[in-house]
C-alpha cells in the first residue's frame, strides 16, 4: 500500500507526540545529584558520640567520578542518498521549537515529595510522642542550617506533644537524597562499636543512658535518613520503639529515586567555608564598644547528627566577650552572631521573621527585628548577592544602629576576600 508522508497539522501532531514520548522516557530515569562530599565537616572524629545525636566519619574520600552522560560521537553521513521528493504544493511542515528545560523553583523543596503531616500519619509518630503535632521551622526558630539543608533536598519533620516548640517531648525524622555520604557516615558509627538497628541496608543506633532518648542513623536504597526521639520518662525511648518507627520510614521512601537536586547561585558567599576572611575581634570592638572581645570563632551545628553536620552548608561565626564578675559592666553588645547560607537569598522576606526596613551598605535589603521568646535578642537580616546572612546581638532595640555597623563591615569583609571590594 502506498501511504503518503505525514503533512500539515498530521506532521505537526507527529514530532509533539514524538517529542512527549522522549520526555516521558526521560522522566522515568532516576536524576543525576551532584555528591557535596567535599565539605568542611569530612575531617570528623570517628564514633563521634554526642549527648542528643550520633555521628562519626569513615574518612574523607576524594572521589573522582566519571560522569554518566558522554558526549557522542558525530554521526558519520550514510553515502547512500534518499530519493528526491517532489514538493506537495500548500504542505509546507512546520517544526515546533525543542521544548525548553524548566527552571528551578525559586524556594528549594525536599527531595522526598512528601509532607511531615502525612510521613507522621503514615509511620505512627504518636507512638514516639504522646499528642504529636508537627513544629513547624518557621522565623525565628529558621535557621541558616535549615535553610542550607533543604537546599540539600532534606526533609526535616519535628513533632512535640500539642506542637510545642520548647516541649521536651519530641521526635525529629530527616532524610537526605545523599545515601552515599550516609554509607560513608555509617561505615563509622558501626566501626566505633554502634549496634545496629536493623533495617534498611545499614543502619546504627545511640540512646542516652535510661533511655531518655535515642538517635538512630539508616541508609535504604538512594535514601539516608535519621530518626530520633526523647522522652521525659526514663525507659521510654528505646531501640524496638525506634526501629518499627525507622522500618516504617523505609517503607514510606521505598526505592523511589529522588527529586532533582536544588542548585544554589554562585554568589560572593560561596567560597566561604569558615569565619577566617571576617573582621577581627578589634574590627568589631572599635565598632560596638567591647573591650575583651574575642573571635571570630567558627560555630558548629548544635545538633550533633550525620545529615547535621555533612550536608549544611551554613558558616555561623561567633564574637564574645568573656562573663566578668563585675557588676558594673555592662556592654551594649556582648556578642556578635553571624549565620550564612551561600546562595540562600530565598530564605529572605519568605521564611524571616517580619522587621522595620534599615538601610544597611552593601545589600540589597534588610530588616531590624528585636525578639523576646525564651530569651531576648535582636538581629539584622540582609540579602546581599543572592544570600540570606543574619547578624544577631544584643538585647536592646536602642543598640540597632551597632548591629548595622557591624553588619556593613561583614558584607564589606567578605565583598573584599571574594575580590569584589
Amino acid at each position: 500500500m502506498d501511504v503518503e508522508p505525514p503533512t500539515g497539522d498530521d506532521l505537526n501532531r507527529m514530532l509533539v507526540s514524538m517529542k512527549q514520548d522522549v520526555l516521558r522516557r526521560a522522566a522515568a530515569e532516576p536524576p543525576a545529584r551532584r555528591r557535596p562530599w567535599a565539605r568542611r565537616h569530612l575531617g570528623l572524629t570517628l564514633g563521634l558520640v554526642a549527648l542528643l545525636g550520633i555521628g562519626g566519619a569513615g574518612g574523607a574520600l576524594a572521589l573522582v567520578l566519571p560522569s554518566p552522560f558522554r558526549a557522542a560521537p558525530a554521526a558519520t553521513p550514510s553515502p547512500t542518498s534518499e530519493p528526491t521528493r517532489e514538493p506537495v504544493p500548500g504542505a509546507t511542515a512546520t517544526v515546533s521549537p525543542a521544548p525548553v528545560a524548566p527552571s528551578q523553583p525559586v524556594i528549594p523543596t525536599p527531595a522526598l515529595g512528601i509532607d511531615c503531616t502525612t510521613l507522621g500519619e503514615r509511620i505512627g509518630v504518636a507512638a514516639l510522642v504522646p499528642e504529636a503535632a508537627v513544629t513547624e521551622r518557621i522565623a525565628p526558630h529558621f535557621s541558616a542550617v535549615d535553610a542550607s539543608l533543604l537546599q540539600e533536598g532534606v526533609l526535616e519533620c519535628r513533632w512535640t506533644a500539642g506542637g510545642d516548640e520548647y516541649a521536651t517531648e519530641w521526635a525529629i525524622v530527616r532524610v537526605s537524597p545523599d545515601a552515599a555520604r550516609g554509607t560513608e557516615w555509617l561505615s563509622g558509627l558501626t566501626q566505633s562499636g554502634l549496634p545496629s538497628l536493623d533495617v534498611g541496608d545499614v543502619s546504627a543506633v545511640a540512646c542516652r543512658d535510661g533511655s531518655y532518648s535515642c538517635n538512630s542513623s539508616i541508609v535504604s536504597g538512594p535514601w539516608w535518613f535519621e530518626v530520633s526521639a526523647s522522652s521525659e520518662l526514663p525507659d521510654t525511648i528505646t531501640p524496638a520503639l525506634l526501629r518499627a518507627a525507622a522500618q516504617d520510614v523505609a517503607d514510606v521512601v521505598g526505592a523511589a529515586p529522588p527529586a532533582s537536586a536544588w542548585t544554589a547561585p554562585t554568589t560572593m558567599w560561596s567560597s566561604m567555608t569558615d569565619c577566617s576572611a571576617m573582621p577581627s575581634a578589634g574590627d568589631i570592638d572599635r565598632l560596638v564598644g567591647a573591650p575583651g572581645l574575642a573571635g571570630p570563632e567558627e560555630v558548629g551545628a548544635l545538633e550533633q547528627t550525620g545529615i547535621h553536620l555533612t550536608q549544611s552548608t551554613a558558616v555561623s561565626c561567633n564574637w564574645s566577650v568573656p562573663p566578668v564578675d563585675d557588676p558594673t559592666v555592662e556592654l551594649a553588645v556582648p556578642y556578635i552572631t553571624l549565620e550564612v547560607v551561600p546562595g540562600g537569598g530565598w530564605a529572605y522576606g519568605n521564611r524571616t521573621y517580619a522587621g522595620s526596613p534599615v538601610d544597611v551598605a552593601g545589600a540589597e535589603s534588610a530588616t531590624a527585628v528585636c525578639y523576646s521568646g525564651e530569651g531576648s535578642s535582636c538581629w539584622i537580616d540582609a540579602l546581599v548577592d543572592d544570600t540570606w546572612i543574619q547578624v544577631v546581638g544584643g538585647p536592646s532595640p536602642e543598640h540597632q544602629d551597632l548591629l548595622i555597623a557591624v553588619t556593613e563591615a561583614i558584607i564589606a569583609a567578605q565583598a573584599a576576600s571574594a575580590g569584589r571590594g
